[in-house]
């Protein structure tokens, strides 16, 4: 079967999920393979982690009970999936994190963010894992916001970024708060639910989202540092959020900070490419620290990070 995404066509052996497929041959991009076993010899590759292995064209992921990934010359992925694996968590890394490295492995600027859009502008809401990017990128999707792409923002060369999968991995507390009841488990052994919007008609004016396309206006970080030293005194259900911007080249360090698997682009040698890209396509963009401070992302809470969001948007669209 083949497949969009990133405006790159693709061909699976895999199904893969909530992407453009069409049945017929189209010129390939990237293909993607299951194979009995894999053979790859890792004395070139640097050893970068207990199961990973790479170079600045290999890349070599090994999971126990669940599959060996093998990504190369941002081309292809050959996967040896082991017995009894969970085929859907199998397909999760696949979508994301295999190709994520792929666009790595092609030159293109990635970011770690949830990328979402609105009048056909968009924004990344960045941060470590478990900072609550879906989270809060749900909370938007309530209020009139549209997903470009969860957890992996990707760059085209000219500086826009790219449509990835519409899907977005919630916790179960969140979608219940949100209301989102369209959310439901997508693997046996992942806790997040799997949350996929409608994606409204587009009218004529939607000239970025039919090519798949968007400008990106802002980026904010989140974290839960809080400036205040009188933070430490407050309540943990006590909202004290914070936006700042990072100014001038103050902005790079929050941006490197969310390169997608950091320590990946370093071990390929990419650590001044990245740098290259931020200055010229992210130069004239806002980069924002977004803090919560130690307030639990309770509903109200997120309704009021979100606002920070909003009102900024509005403030530059």
């Amino acid at each position: 079967m083949y497949y969009s995404l990133y405006n790159l066509t693709i061909d699976s052996d895999f199904v893969l999920t909530n992407l453009p497929c069409f049945p017929k041959s189209h010129p390939t991009n990237i293909s993607i393979k299951q194979v009995d076993k894999l053979d790859v010899d890792v004395a070139p590759l640097n050893q970068v982690g207990a199961y990973c292995w790479l170079s600045s064209s290999s890349f070599l992921l090994s999971i126990p009970r669940l599959a060996d990934f093998y990504v190369r010359d941002g081309q292809s992925i050959e996967v040896a999936v082991a017995d009894d694996a969970d085929m859907a968590l199998v397909i999760t890394y696949i979508q994301g994190y295999m190709l994520a490295v792929v666009m790595q492995q092609r030159g293109q600027l990635v970011l770690h963010g949830t990328v979402l859009q609105k009048n056909a502008n968009a924004i990344a809401v960045c941060g470590h894992s478990g900072s609550g990017k879906s989270t809060l990128a749900a909370t938007l999707l309530t209020q009139g916001w549209q997903l470009v792409s969860d957890d992996v923002c990707v760059f085209d060369t000219h500086g826009k970024v790219l449509r990835g999968c519409h899907a977005l991995n919630v916790w179960p507390d969140v979608a219940e708060a949100l209301q989102l009841s369209e959310a439901e488990p997508h693997t046996a052994t992942m806790a997040k639910l799997q949350y996929v919007p409608q994606v409204p008609s587009m009218g004529n004016e939607d000239a970025n989202a039919r090519l798949g396309a968007f400008p990106l206006v802002a980026v904010y970080c989140l974290s839960e540092e809080q400036e205040d030293d009188q933070s430490d005194t407050l309540e943990e259900d006590v909202f004290a959020g914070v936006l700042s911007e990072f100014k001038g080249m103050r902005k790079f360090a929050p941006l490197k900070a969310n390169r997608y698997r950091t320590q990946f682009t370093t071990a390929m040698g990419q650590d001044a490419l990245f740098m290259q890209q931020c200055s010229v396509f992210l130069a004239s963009t806002p980069v924002y620290g977004l803090s919560r401070g130690k307030a639990k992302l309770s509903l109200a809470n997120l309704h009021a990070m979100s606002r920070f969001i909003i009102d900024s948007f509005e403030a530059i669209v």
